[in-house]
This record gives structure tokens, sequence and C-alpha cells, in this order.
């Protein structure tokens, strides 16, 4: 099975604990075959009605993968 595929769905959780999205897409860096971030789908009722902002984050900000991603700081709409 992909990573991409293991992480695509799972919930996205900021360090004050807050559900900030749910993995969207995964980008991958093919040189040097790592993830290079991660895109979010927002979770909640506004993404439910198409009203989500599109999140990014970078690697270096996820702390631990396991039933749900979590990640240091907060993360903000890039779009």
């Amino acid at each position: 099975m992909k990573i991409s595929d293991e992480l695509i769905g799972k919930d996205v959780i900021d360090e004050s604990g807050d559900l900030v999205g749910l993995v969207n897409e995964v980008e991958w860096d093919f040189e040097t075959n790592t993830v290079k971030s991660i895109h979010l789908k927002e979770a909640g009722i506004s993404a439910k009605i198409g009203l989500g902002d599109k999140k990014i984050v970078p690697y270096e900000m996820i702390e631990t993968i396991g039933d749900k991603v979590l990640i240091k700081g907060r993360v903000f709409k890039t779009e």
C-alpha cells in the first residue's frame, strides 16, 4: 500500500487539539523519495457546503502520524 493511500482521509489535529482538516492529497518529492507536504480539506460544516479553505502543511510541521496526523503549530489557509 502507498503512503499517500494510508494518509488520505486521516484527521489532522493542531497543537491546541483542534481538528484543522482531513488529508486530501500528499505532495511527494520524487528526487528525495520523501513527502514534501500534505494538502488538507477543511473539516466541518463549511467543507460540506463547499466553503472550506485550502490548507497545506509542510512535512516539517508534522509531529506524528498514527490514527490521526498531529502537527506542530497552527495551519492557516493558503488561498
